[in-house]
């Protein structure tokens, strides 16, 4: 049985991570689940919405499979299984936070530990009245490895520090207050208004623009500035003499909607 639902309207899709009985984990299973809905979704997909089922986002890592791995000392020479497992949570987060679509999670409920970190990695997040996020990693003896980078990303170094080291839980308001969540929202009438508007909002955007823009604040965050001006440099040119750049400005002149832009004609 599939793991994730997923639902379309117009360039922007719904995905639903439905494991309930496992409040959402990212098991093995789910994180293969996620990747098939990843790899059939649209190329031309404007914005993508993350949300979970059953009143959770998600718990984070699934414990069974760490405590079944733990039971399993390597052999001499061999790579932990631990080790293993923790990376391809890692290559997860990773491809995640590189789509080239605006990825939003919609938190409506508790985002523990790795889950707290999928609600980081993504572009936007909307957080509830229900909304809990806690990341408990350092209270069972453990370093919030894989989702460090997207919470130092988000919240900077010294908030995400004070967080991991205290074990935090924290309210959607909270969470806003901090800028772990983007947005917060008391009713789910508010919070499906603020979902419309970001995806309205996103539309109107260029698909190749948006992606490229997600490319270089990475880039821009691992270069030298010398050598990000000459990236940044053929990344506008290549923009800007391609078809978007082309039918932006020739929409702008022409005072119409360009050709991606939702009821455009």
């Amino acid at each position: 049985m599939a793991l994730v639902r997923t639902r379309q309207t117009g360039r922007s899709m719904v995905l639903t991570l439905a494991d309930p009985g496992r409040q959402n984990a990212l098991s093995a299973e789910m994180v293969a689940d996620v990747g098939l809905a990843l790899d059939a979704a649209p190329h031309n997909l404007a914005a993508l919405v993350v949300e979970g089922d059953g009143g959770v986002f998600s718990a984070g890592a699934d414990l069974k499979s760490l405590s079944a791995a733990l039971a399993k000392p390597p052999t001499p020479g061999e790579t932990d299984p631990l080790q293993t497992l923790n990376a391809a949570g890692g290559r997860f987060f990773a491809r995640f936070a590189a789509l080239p679509f605006v990825t939003i999670a919609v938190v409506d409920g508790a985002a523990v530990g790795g889950g707290m970190g999928l609600a980081a990695a993504a572009d936007v997040v909307v957080a509830t009245s229900k909304a809990r996020f806690a990341l408990t990693e350092t209270s069972l003896g453990l370093p919030p490895a894989q989702i460090a980078l997207y919470l130092v990303a988000r919240l900077g170094e010294r908030v995400a520090r004070r967080l991991a080291l205290t074990g935090a839980r924290l309210d959607g308001r909270e969470a806003a207050a901090i800028g772990l969540a983007d947005f917060f929202c008391e009713s789910e009438t508010e919070r499906e208004a603020r979902v419309e508007a970001l995806i309205e909002a996103i539309e109107r955007c260029a698909p190749g623009a948006n992606a490229e823009t997600k490319r270089l604040f990475r880039a821009c965050r691992a270069e030298p500035p010398e050598v990000y001006i000459e990236t940044a440099a053929q990344s506008f040119a290549a923009a800007l003499r391609g078809p978007e750049g082309r039918e932006g400005l020739a929409a702008f002149v022409g005072k119409r909607a360009p050709f991606w832009a939702r009821g455009a004609k």
